[in-house]
C-alpha cells in the first residue's frame, strides 16, 4: 500500500491534469482503505477533487455494500430492519465519510414533533411531516434521480418519491410508538396508519393526505379502500421495491454499474426471503 503520509500531496496533485491519471492509479492502490485514510488525514476535498475520486470510491462502495447487505436482516424488529437497509443505501450513495447519519436525522424529526404536538397520533405526525416540515413529492422531471431513494437526502431536501416519503413517516412514527406500515399499492406507494379506532390510508407524496373511497380515483385505484388495506407490508416488501426503483433510476441516469449493483442486491434479497419462508 502507498505511504499514507503522501496522501495530502497526492490529493493536491489531482488538480494537475497532466498528472491526474498517474495520481488516480496511485490512489487506487490504497484499495478499500482509501476512504478511511482520507478521513483520518482530515482532508477536505474540493468539488473537483471529489469528482475525480468518486469513480474509485464507487467501485469500493459497490464491493462494500454487497459484502454488508444482508446485515440488515439481523436486526430484531421489522422497522429496525427497514432502517438498516435504507441506511446502507445512504452509505453507498454518500459514503462513510458523510458527517450526518440517517438515524440522527430521524431522531431529530421525532424530537421536533414531540416539542410541537401534545398528542402522539399518526394523523398529527402526517400533518407535521408533510405540512409543517413540508416533506413533499418531487417534481416529475427529477422523479428518477437515484437520490430520491436516499432517506437522508430526502429529509435534507424535503423532497422524495412516494416510497421514500412513506419510509420517513414509518420510521419517525416508530420512534414515537406509532403503528405505521407500508402499503404496496402498484405505481404509487402509500402508508397505512393505525389509530385508536381504525386503519387510515395516507398518501405521503401528496401532502400526507388521508385517502378515502372518494379520493382513490385520483391515484388511479380501481379497487376498494378495504382491499387496499390488505396491501399492508413491511421491510420484506419495501426493501425489494426500493432496490427496483434504484436499479431503474440508475439505468435512466446511465450509471450502469450502480444499476447492476442494485440488481445484484435485489437478487440477494429475494433469494434470502425465499430461503427464510417456512416449508410445508
Amino acid at each position: 500500500m502507498p505511504d499514507v503520509k503522501q496522501l495530502p500531496h497526492l490529493i493536491s496533485l489531482l488538480d494537475d491534469a497532466s498528472l491526474r491519471d498517474t495520481i488516480l492509479r496511485q490512489l487506487a492502490a490504497f484499495g478499500p482503505s482509501l476512504e478511511d485514510e482520507l478521513r483520518r488525514a482530515g482532508l477536505r476535498l474540493t468539488a473537483e477533487q471529489a469528482r475525480f475520486i468518486r469513480p474509485l470510491l464507487d467501485v469500493m462502495y459497490s464491493a462494500w455494500i454487497k459484502a454488508h447487505w444482508q446485515t440488515w436482516r439481523a436486526h430484531p424488529s421489522d422497522n429496525a430492519q427497514l432502517e438498516a437497509a435504507l441506511d446502507l443505501i445512504v452509505l453507498f450513495q454518500f459514503g462513510r465519510l458523510s458527517p450526518k447519519r440517517l438515524s440522527q436525522s430521524l431522531d431529530d424529526l421525532a424530537d421536533e414533533f414531540d416539542a410541537r404536538y401534545t398528542d402522539r397520533d399518526p394523523l398529527s405526525l402526517a400533518e407535521f411531516l408533510f405540512q409543517g416540515y413540508a416533506l413533499r413529492g418531487v417534481a416529475q422531471e427529477d422523479y428518477y434521480n437515484p437520490l430520491n431513494s436516499n432517506l437522508l437526502y430526502v429529509i435534507e431536501h424535503r423532497l422524495g418519491i412516494p416510497i421514500s416519503l412513506a419510509c420517513v413517516y414509518i420510521l419517525v412514527g416508530d420512534r414515537l410508538g406509532l403503528r405505521i406500515a407500508g402499503c404496496n399499492f402498484p405505481g404509487h406507494f402509500l402508508a397505512i396508519a393505525s389509530t385508536r379506532r381504525e386503519q387510515v390510508i395516507i398518501d405521503c407524496f401528496n401532502g400526507g393526505t388521508r385517502i378515502g373511497q372518494n379520493s382513490l380515483a385520483a391515484i388511479g385505484a380501481q379497487i376498494s379502500e378495504e382491499n387496499i388495506l390488505q396491501l399492508k407490508c413491511g421491510a420484506n416488501v419495501i426493501v425489494p421495491r426500493v432496490l427496483r426503483n434504484l436499479s431503474n433510476a440508475y439505468e435512466q441516469a446511465n450509471e450502469h454499474e450502480n444499476a447492476a449493483t442494485m440488481a445484484e442486491l435485489l437478487i440477494q434479497t429475494e433469494q434470502s426471503s425465499e430461503h427464510s419462508r417456512p416449508r410445508n
